[in-house]
């Protein structure tokens, strides 16, 4: 009995040494060591990813776990190259959201209740420029129309006839029959005009819009046209590549507020001030 427990001893001895040496040789070859899994009921390290197609228009694919609207609208910032605002309430929220392939727009609806663009529409450019982001949450008081666009314009468009109240002024007028007419119903615009200055059309546009208007180039281009219930930016890029148009888009509205209209060189930037 002796001898088989000294046996023993010697085996459970050599299993030892055995792991010994083996745990020294990992450590002198940089084994590595496996990670421990993380413990139950952790909280998951904020953030997200934004990614923006390459081609116009722009989608936008947004994950989010635990992140701050903040940190996002400042990325979003950075990719749209313009000031993304947000209200003090928004400001402190965080956001859990998941999305591939929507629209700026679709995407801002998503990051608060009640989004604001600013915008400046032409006809040189397919799309409208974004001048400012807004993310306010509900019954918040919401920023002035001029925080973006600064409404700096005093125009005054002087138009008339040195025949004006003759006999031939009369008869010309008959004949005219009324070549310019301008109505804004329903935010619907209505144009018909015949051989008409294209500022003159756009100071009584901008006079039935109850917005500023901007003179800013040669006010002797002439123009036709004749359309009906098209939004403002539809009506704008009608009438002539020169023409700019700076509006808000109330997103939870769904509605489209005019701020100024602009008669720039049709080779010219955008401006907002």
């Amino acid at each position: 009995m002796k001898t088989r427990v000294n046996a023993w001893k010697f085996f459970a001895a050599a299993v030892f040494a055995a792991a010994l040496c083996a745990g020294a040789q990992a450590q002198q070859t940089g084994a590595p060591a496996q990670a421990k899994p993380p413990a139950a009921g952790a909280k998951a390290t904020p953030g997200f990813t934004l990614r923006v197609s390459k081609n116009a228009p722009h989608t936008y694919t947004l994950k989010a776990k635990n992140a701050r609207v903040s940190d996002v609208a400042q990325e979003l910032s950075k990719r749209l190259g313009t000031p993304v605002r947000l209200s003090p309430l928004m400001s402190r929220q965080t956001l859990n959201i998941e999305i591939e392939g929507v629209a700026l727009e679709g995407l801002l609806r998503l990051l608060a209740p009640h989004p604001l663009v600013d915008y400046v529409a032409s006809g040189l450019e397919p799309q409208p420029k974004v001048l400012a982001v807004y993310l306010q949450a509900l019954n918040e008081t919401l920023p002035p129309l001029h925080e973006t666009v600064k409404n700096n314009v005093d125009s005054l468009l002087i138009e008339g006839d040195t025949e004006e109240g003759t006999e031939e002024y009369e008869r010309r007028r008959r004949e005219r029959a009324e070549p310019l007419r301008i109505s804004y119903k329903n935010n619907r615009l209505s144009v018909h005009a015949e051989k008409q200055p294209l500022a003159v059309v756009l100071f009584k546009v901008a006079s039935e819009l109850g917005v500023p208007f901007e003179l800013g180039a040669d006010p002797n281009e002439v123009i036709d046209a004749d359309f009906t219930d098209y939004t403002v930016d539809q009506a704008m890029r009608t009438l002539s590549p020169s023409v700019r148009l700076f509006y808000r888009a109330d997103l939870l509205n769904f509605e489209n507020i005019p701020i100024r209209i602009a008669l720039t060189s049709s080779s010219a930037a955008p401006a907002n001030d």
